[in-house]
């Protein structure tokens, strides 16, 4: 399972300990949610690609900061939670979407309380994101745009081989080292990836062609950042044998993995050719 930084996941603030404020219990479920709320960042990226914005009752407030999501511009054309009973109270949705890695307590009030919640698994790869999608698109009654959504983003990881193989090798905060989403990225690019985990050793006997920044930490100036600009990273791959992908299609097991493979194609070519 991919573990996420605890920043990451909204715990619920507040849910358990406002179960005394008298909240109204929700019917079940309809066929088709016209009010869907997001609790937790990650579903956030698949409601926004799948629903139009009146559908959308709200999602998290992490979702509309392009550091950390895919989906930032959609999500800023909708209502923010923070994830408190309070609002789900007030908002009242047809559906609540969360995953498997937030708060239990918090899930297991909300049913409780009578509302309908979809937990999504923790996607740790390309497999998982495709079952993710399929369900929730299933429980939302879009299955056809579910499928349109996996059949682009499998189109564009579709891997492409040059005439001449690039190697590259991830390199960031914590020397080598990649998630399943990154190596997926890297793939569907073109590239062939070298080495596994380890410090600057390790990156020098991999020689990779290529070092690419992984999932970056938000973060701007701290000591942990110092390892990209080692001397010896500088010597052998100064920035133009710098590759690069946004965080906010790797923090997430999205279809945005598919846009950040063609993004980072393009900067292949560019270097290149």
């Amino acid at each position: 399972m991919k573990v996420r930084p605890a920043w990451l996941t909204l715990l619920l603030p507040g849910l358990l300990g406002g179960c005394g404020v008298g909240v109204p219990a929700k019917p079940v479920s309809v066929a088709r949610p016209m009010r869907v709320m997001s609790l937790n960042q990650c579903t956030d990226q698949l409601v926004l690609a799948l629903l139009p914005p009146g559908r959308i009752a709200s999602v998290t407030w992490l979702s509309r900061d392009p550091r950390y999501s895919a989906q930032f511009v959609a999500a800023r054309r909708v209502a923010a939670n923070h994830g408190s009973v309070e609002e789900v109270a007030r908002t009242r949705p047809d559906l609540i979407v969360t995953d498997t890695f937030s708060n239990p307590g918090g899930r297991a009030m909300l049913r409780r309380l009578g509302y309908p919640v979809l937990e999504l698994a923790d996607s740790g790869d390309v497999a998982g994101i495709r079952r993710n999608v399929a369900v929730l698109a299933a429980a939302l009654g879009v299955e056809q745009s579910g499928a349109a959504l996996i059949a682009r983003m499998d189109a564009q990881l579709a891997p492409v081989r040059g005439a001449k193989p690039i190697t590259v090798a991830s390199w960031g905060r914590d020397g080598m080292g990649d998630s399943p989403f990154l190596s997926a990225i890297v793939d569907a690019a073109g590239l062939t990836r070298v080495g596994a985990r380890g410090g600057i050793e390790a990156l020098l006997r991999a020689k990779p062609d290529f070092i690419i920044r992984g999932v970056a930490d938000p973060r701007e100036g701290s000591l942990g950042d110092n390892v990209t600009g080692h001397p010896l990273v500088r010597r052998f791959w100064p920035a133009a044998k710098r590759l690069t992908v946004a965080q906010s299609a790797t923090i997430c097991g999205t279809p945005a993995i598919g846009d950040a493979a063609v993004a980072l194609r393009r900067q292949v070519a560019a270097v290149t050719s």
